[in-house]
């Protein structure tokens, strides 16, 4: 048995001690291991001896070690070594050990999320999915077993985007039949996934994430109807489900046992929409508008880097010492600084008027002469009463104008951009030139098409219990 060849205690790859097996599914198993150098405790993850003669399953391990590499996140797992094993020729992966669950196997426990909980654990997933899909990468297995909870040092939650293996790196150009091949679990795969011929893209990610958060908040996905009538069939389930969603989400729930708020028929319909083009723009947008369907916060994590966040929204803050705004804030009320300017100009003149009459009165008459007070007066004493147009403060409601901020390429300001407040920014409205279909007729999201590339790659999760890859 294979799990015999990497019995508890023995060493691996001659650098990592194994530990127990963690994992085991049809293609790998995953370990948890030590590295004898740094007595670190890692994730080790290797393919069957079966498997190994087969160059698309290697692919796919390659896959995951090149995806880690490339992207960058706190959202997905890091792969630290990566290769095949002199000894027993097998491919593995090394990745950080998580300490957590599967939100899949959490919700067979818990048997829903709150709203609240979903859209943090979908907000988390969305920044990493942003990340990926800049980078032409589609996953194409969003499902809640590939959602892994696990905790920060503080408690906060922390959730990682697994199996990058299945992921798919394509140029727009790319139209070869590699491209199409369709794989990923029937119960969250996008209509273009079931269709020969047509190329997956970040839409399709985005279609998964709708239906995850469907099955997180309900607590069975959303075809699970369909997937009972078809009785394991993928053929009959694909040709039921390859229009896409044609019942309300509220319906549905409600059948199941569950509630979801009117407005989330028209978040769900244009989520799970049948066009890619059709359905949000970034995945980032789509949690945004499900907390907003759901009626709570969006959250924010302080803990993320710039490379992580996007630009705060406008605020009214001011700095209190100064009196200035912040960079990319709303401009305030600043303080009665020119008021009492005026009124300080006004006071000196009266004052030498005041001088001057006394004078008239007290002194021996002479010749006329040119009163002291206003003759020596400095030419440019006015205008620095006045003060200059950037230390004016504004009428409430009024925004600063100043030149535009550098922007680097994470979002962040520049550190070479101006000191002085730029304008407000304002949120600009995403309009849909298509309409959204039947089933949302309780309300719409304004949001821009999609402008996501197409994408290629592959794989098969290790440890996923019940996946079922479709091939055209």
């Amino acid at each position: 048995m294979f799990t015999l060849s990497l019995t508890d205690g023995s060493v691996f790859a001659e650098r990592y001690r194994i530990v127990r097996c963690i994992a085991a599914g049809g293609m790998g198993a995953v370990y948890e291991v030590i590295h004898l150098e740094t007595n670190r405790r890692r994730a080790l993850k290797v393919m069957l001896p079966h498997f190994v003669q087969s160059e698309e399953l290697k692919d796919r391990f390659r896959q995951e070690a090149r995806v880690a590499a490339d992207i960058e996140s706190e959202f997905i797992v890091d792969v630290f070594d990566a290769g095949v094993d002199p000894q027993t020729k097998m491919p593995f992966l090394v990745m950080e050990l998580l300490r957590g669950d599967e939100l899949g196997k959490l919700l067979k426990q818990r048997g829903h999320f709150t709203p609240a909980e979903v859209v943090t654990y979908l907000h988390q997933a969305a920044l990493a999915l942003d990340k990926t899909h800049r980078a032409h990468i589609v996953h194409r297995d969003l499902k809640p077993e590939n959602l892994f909870l696990t905790h920060r040092e503080d408690g906060a939650p922390r959730l990682k985007v697994l199996d990058f293996g299945v992921a798919k790196i394509v140029a727009e150009s790319n139209t070869n039949a590699n491209a199409t091949r369709s794989l990923g679990t029937p119960l969250y795969m996008a209509p273009e996934q079931f269709r020969s011929g047509h190329t997956v893209s970040p839409a399709t990610d985005l279609y998964a994430l709708g239906m995850v958060a469907y099955t997180l908040l309900v607590g069975q996905a959303y075809w699970a109807e369909e997937a009972r009538d078809c009785n394991g069939n993928v053929f009959a389930f694909a040709a039921s489900v390859t229009h896409g969603p044609q019942e309300r989400a509220t319906a549905r729930a409600q059948r199941a046992g569950g509630r979801l708020p009117a407005a989330f028929d028209a978040w769900f319909a244009k989520a799970a929409a049948w066009s890619p083009q059709d359905r949000f723009p970034s995945a980032t947008v789509l949690v945004g508008a499900l907390a907003e369907a759901l009626g709570v916060q969006r959250p924010r994590l302080e803990s993320l880097g710039a490379h992580e966040v996007a630009a705060p929204p406008p605020s009214t803050e001011k700095l209190a010492a100064s009196g200035t705004s912040l960079p990319g804030l709303v401009a305030t009320k600043a303080p009665p600084r020119r008021r009492g300017l005026a009124v300080a100009l006004v006071g000196t003149i009266a004052f030498a008027l005041v001088a001057l009459v006394v004078a008239a009165l007290v002194l021996p008459t002479r010749e006329p002469a040119v009163p002291v007070g206003l003759a020596t007066a400095p030419a440019d004493s006015a205008p620095a009463l006045v003060a200059d147009a950037a230390s004016v403060p504004l009428a409430a409601g009024q925004v600063a104008s100043a030149p535009p901020q550098e922007v680097s390429d994470a979002g962040a300001p520049s550190a070479h951009a101006s000191p002085r407040p730029p304008p407000t920014l304002s949120a600009a409205a995403l309009v849909s030139s298509r309409p959204v279909p039947p089933v949302a007729q309780a309300r719409s999201f304004a949001t821009s098409p999609s402008t996501a590339h197409s994408t290629s790659g592959s794989r098969t999760p290790a440890g996923s219990k019940g996946s079922i890859h479709v091939r055209d």
